[in-house]
């Protein structure tokens, strides 16, 4: 059980008197970069300008007599890292606002504010880095009139664009159908996604500045590369788990597999990647850090555990590359992901014995099959990313066509486990009373084997400052009849309900629900009743709107317009980046032949 401060209602009045309206942390936030900016201002005299030219270049001069890397490069990706800290400390704040409070009444709640500045934070980054290049007269070969433009500011400024353009879609998403608390509602995943990639990006920033890890003409330099590219290998891995927050927060709203699904995706491409980038131990250490960074916390008045650990995956990685060798990029990546799939996956089974909804053997074989699927096709995508971020000479390819194919598997992956229906089950829900505001409830099944092998059967309570969640345990003796093992909180702004999910069948009853004058809702009380479960969309999201028009569609095609820019960018700044980078080989290849000669 899940029980955070229940003796009464917390939080009695309501968001204002909750933690997670503390505008504190952005103040933190914000006020660490001014003063950083400041420092770097001071400190990066540029002599050979004059005028507002000197002033903008004393920032990116500064990092760059710091770091080692050109003044244009070091900028953005200090505001795109930056931004990206602000907008997921925003992000992850915000979840945990809607699971324990509701919904909003204000756009601009501190969860919100964090979330718009890191964003604008991250589309500043291509501007500043495009700004820099053309007053310092970088060679690029994309040019238009004065500016002259990395190849790498073009994924960045994808990126920066969809982040700023779903925060107001966002709003009018929740104007058109209400308050909904999914994490990944089609404006949300904008957002997202948009912020996730964001390490990967600066990775490719990176790979432009022909910089690799460990580079450098002194020591602090070389420091300052390894650690650089080691924060954007980190940051890659994080971003590609963050959308395991709908399952890290405790009140998931989609299928259970999609939990296995990602993790493998997220293991297969940011592992096979780094340890391809910065070689052996790498993998290994970079995950062993993130989990004892974020492994468990609470955010708030809400718990908070990883989705995944990524330790099994890492030491298997490890293996697989002085088995396989990594010089041959596809054999590695194959070999890589399966055993991400299997070993991997093996682990994270174990550490998600103890997740908010434990995974049992109800997930297999689904999990091991669609698993492998996901890790193979995301190590494939990550191995030839790595042909990109990698400092190595000569440039290792994975075949144009097996990347197609990992592509298409990917989103294969991803749509097997969408669909959510609803089974033909009926339950009597009754009520034994601790005291006023806690009650056991039993429920009784028909037909009587409905949740037998259910990936989950729970009851929950949420938004009332706080979160719940207690399990269903069968009553001996009485087939079909189950008991919560704790007792429910029922109470204030409790919403409760019995959640029954097996297969792609995702169904709920309602145990009790306030009722909702602004939305015209009525109470559902804590009455012994007969009651059908129905898709539990219809509780979970009980403010949302029935009617899906055309702001859905515009929206839907809008990710779809938006994921194809980010992927037709990177794929041609990772084939601009990597062609620049065999051209300077074969140059200095036919400069030492003609030494030679």
């Amino acid at each position: 059980m899940v029980l955070l401060g229940v003796e009464g209602i917390v939080d009695p009045d309501g968001p204002r008197g909750s933690s997670l309206a503390s505008w504190t942390p952005l103040w933190l936030f914000l006020g660490v970069l001014a003063v950083l900016l400041v420092v770097l201002f001071i400190r990066g005299r540029a002599p050979d300008r004059r005028g507002l030219d000197a002033a903008l270049l004393r920032v990116p001069r500064a990092l760059e007599r710091r770091t080692g890397l050109p003044g244009w490069a070091a900028i953005s990706v200090l505001f795109a890292v930056y931004g990206l800290a602000v907008a997921g400390y925003g992000f992850y704040t915000d979840v945990a606002w809607h699971v324990a409070l509701g919904r909003d009444d204000d756009l601009f709640t501190a969860p919100h504010t964090a979330i718009f500045i890191g964003l604008v934070l991250i589309s500043i980054a291509p501007m500043l880095g495009v700004l820099i290049a053309s007053i310092e007269r970088v060679e690029t070969d994309l040019r238009f009139g004065g500016l002259r433009v990395p190849w790498s500011m073009l994924p960045l400024g994808a990126l920066g664009a969809a982040a700023l353009i779903g925060f107001p879609v966002d709003e009018l998403w929740h104007r058109a159908y209400g308050i909904d608390v999914t994490m990944w509602s089609p404006p949300h995943l904008i957002m997202i996604l948009a912020a996730s990639f964001t390490g990967l990006a600066s990775w490719l920033v990176l790979a432009e500045t022909g910089v690799g890890p460990g580079d450098g003409s002194t020591a602090s330099h070389r420091r300052w590369s390894r650690g650089l590219h080691v924060v954007a290998g980190a940051l890659t891995l994080q971003g590609l788990s963050s959308v395991q927050g709908e399952f890290s927060y405790g009140v998931p709203q989609w299928q259970q597999l999609f939990h296995p699904v990602l993790i493998c995706i997220a293991a297969g491409l940011a592992l096979t990647l780094i340890r391809i980038v910065h070689g052996p131990g790498w993998s290994l250490g970079i995950a062993v850090a993130l989990f004892a960074f974020g492994a468990t916390g609470t955010d708030g008045p809400i718990e908070t555990r990883a989705g995944a650990i990524y330790l099994g995956s890492a030491a298997l990685v490890e293996i697989a590359a002085l088995v396989a060798g990594t010089r041959d990029r596809l054999r590695f990546a194959l070999v890589s992901g399966v055993l991400v799939a299997t070993g991997g996956l093996a682990v994270e089974w174990w550490w998600n014995q103890g997740a908010h909804q434990p995974w049992t053997s109800a997930l297999f074989p689904d999990a091991l099959l669609v698993g492998l699927l996901a890790a193979v096709a995301a190590a494939v995508v990550g191995a030839a990313v790595a042909g990109v971020v990698s400092a190595e000479s000569p440039v290792r390819r994975v075949p144009a066509g097996a990347v197609a194919v990992a592509l298409v598997a990917l989103f294969l992956a991803l749509a097997i486990p969408s669909p959510r229906r609803t089974g033909e089950v009926t339950a009597d829900v009754r009520f034994a009373w601790v005291d006023e505001q806690h009650a056991h409830v039993t429920v009784a099944l028909d037909p009587p084997d409905a949740a037998e092998g259910a990936r989950w059967f729970t009851a929950g309570s949420w938004q009332w400052g706080g979160r719940q969640i207690v399990h269903l345990q069968p009553v001996d003796g009485v087939a079909g009849e189950y008991t919560t093992d704790e007792p429910l909180l029922l109470a204030g702004r409790a919403k409760s309900l019995v959640r029954l999910h097996r297969g792609a069948e995702m169904m709920a009853v309602a145990v009790r629900l306030p009722a909702d004058e602004e939305y015209g809702l009525p109470a559902v009380p804590a009455q012994d009743r007969r009651a059908r479960f129905v898709s539990e969309q219809r509780y979970l999201q009980r403010e949302a709107s029935p009617e899906m028009g055309w702001l859905a569609m515009v929206v839907l095609g809008l990710i779809v317009v938006l994921s194809s820019a980010w992927i037709g960018s990177v794929a041609l700044a990772g084939a601009k980046i990597s062609g620049r980078r065999r051209s300077v080989v074969e140059s200095a290849d036919e400069l030492e032949d003609a030494q030679r000669r």
